[in-house]
């Protein structure tokens, strides 16, 4: 087992770049936390073979990697083109039609959304490939839109299709999102995001479907990049398990200055509520093409970081790039120097429980102790997530005897989890297989000084009610 060294998780999209045994073990082996299946591209059979592999070469690492199911949503896309791309000139006009109205018409791409010429007008803004490409639509005969470029360059198939100024009736969850999370959940997903919510009732759509699926206790991810988001972000949070800030999409529907801010401010109500967020999108833009990051985009990262985001995401580096291995190392450099100057802000606890009581105590006890471990035991992932929220010295390890919570529990900054064999039956036995543990991993020395916070009995959800200072041996 090797000792957890970056507290900031690293979630990597799995792509055709990083499909292969040999790529996922070294990312695996580099510091990939997380393996994002991103279900707006790829079949049923690629994305189960990537499940196997990504099981199989952890087994085979003893390491737990968490799976993360990544819903499209209700996301406009253009459709398949005939070579794959076309050039788009400025001051030329483009068709866009619904893809059931599609023959390959010249000058024409197809759009999977066939209601858009009832809703949008001339004069309305479309924004293609995250606001690269930039239309203004002239006129609409029947279905079909007729636009003018503003901006060109290259189209590539089925990238994404924005109007900011519509709004748009689409539902939270597609027919094709039920389709897809059915298939996840046969898969055994260990989180779910959903995309473009926009209000809190999103989220209990997809979470009664859930529920109606008996996977009620599958811990959900709010996508924040609409600005009715921003709108209802109290609420969102009041509702999710975890948040994403996705600033692709965000920096499209909004504008791109207001973004950075937003993006401290998220991060921060997150941490007061020990609710664990990702920050994601063109991280490492540049490492697609390039062995090394921009200086820009090493400050990027690093910010996020000191914001006290639970983790960092790469998309296209991992998924397409030509440098997935050598993405994820440099996002676990960066993490790696920047974390260890970085003093937290102890926020007041988010409620007023015993466990969220315990934890103020153990930010007290983390700073005057030189503590090897923070040592949890936990069969929900709350009080580890709890204990983690307090951004401790000292690393996190969860113990816990649930498969679910062992893989869940990676996401989470700063802490490893470790799987049991079997359940903590008493006290003793509790502290009796954290240090036989410890020991056999070479990661602890007899006379270490551990804290350890569980709940006795034990076995009780949410039944955090102690600490104690334990050193190894004694």
């Amino acid at each position: 087992m090797k000792l957890l060294m970056h507290r900031t998780k690293i979630v990597a999209t799995i792509g055709p770049a990083s499909s292969s045994p040999e790529i996922l073990k070294r990312m695996i082996q580099a510091g990939m936390n997380v393996a994002r299946l991103n279900f707006s591209h790829g079949s049923y059979e690629e994305h189960a073979r990537r499940v196997s592999l990504l099981r199989s070469v952890s087994q085979e690492l003893e390491t737990s990697i968490t799976l993360l199911q990544d819903l499209q949503g209700p996301k406009i896309r253009v459709g398949e083109l005939p070579d794959g791309s076309i050039p788009l000139n400025e001051g030329e006009f483009l068709t866009l039609v619904p893809i059931a109205e599609f023959t390959e018409q010249p000058n024409t791409v197809s759009i999977d959304y066939p209601y858009l010429a009832q809703e949008a007008e001339p004069g309305t803004q479309v924004l293609l490939d995250d606001g690269l490409l930039e239309l203004k639509i002239e006129k609409i005969q029947g279905n079909a839109l007729i636009c003018q470029v503003i901006e060109g360059g290259i189209l590539k198939s089925r990238k994404g299709v924005n109007l900011p100024s519509v709004d748009l009736r689409l539902p939270s969850m597609t027919e094709k999102d039920e389709r897809d999370l059915e298939f996840g959940l046969s898969q055994g997903v260990d989180w779910v995001s959903l995309s473009f919510v926009r209000k809190a009732e999103d989220l209990r759509t997809l979470k009664e479907f859930l529920a109606a699926k008996g996977a009620n206790d599958l811990p959900v991810i709010a996508k924040i990049e609409k600005p009715q988001a921003i709108a209802n972000l109290e609420a969102i949070l009041a509702e999710c398990d975890g948040l994403m800030v996705a600033r692709g999409d965000l920096g499209v529907e909004m504008n791109p200055e207001k973004v950075p801010m937003l993006q401290k401010r998220i991060i921060g109500m997150c941490n007061r509520k020990n609710i664990p967020v990702i920050t994601a999108t063109q991280m490492l833009d540049s490492m697609i093409r390039n062995a090394r990051p921009t200086r820009a985009e090493a400050s990027d990262v690093a910010n996020a970081i000191v914001d006290g985001t639970d983790a960092v995401m790469l998309s296209g580096e991992s998924a397409v790039g030509d440098f997935p291995v050598k993405s994820v190392e440099m996002l676990v450099k960066i993490a790696n120097e920047v974390e260890k100057d970085i003093q937290f802000v102890n926020h007041p606890p988010a409620e007023t429980d015993e466990t969220h009581a315990l934890s103020e105590a153990l930010n007290a006890i983390d700073k005057i102790l030189n503590l090897r471990y923070v040592v949890t035991f936990t069969t929900t992932d709350y009080t580890s997530r709890i204990a983690a929220g307090e951004r401790p010295r000292a690393p996190v390890i969860a113990f816990t005897s649930s498969p679910k919570v062992y893989h869940r529990l990676n996401l989470i900054w700063g802490v490893m989890p470790i799987l049991l064999d079997r359940e903590v039956e008493s006290f003793e036995d509790l502290v009796e297989q954290a240090e036989t543990y410890l020991i056999q991993q070479n990661l602890a020395s007899v006379g270490d000084c551990i804290l350890i916070m569980a709940g006795i009995p034990t076995q009780h959800s949410r039944g955090t009610n102690f600490l104690k200072i334990h050193k190894i041996g004694q």
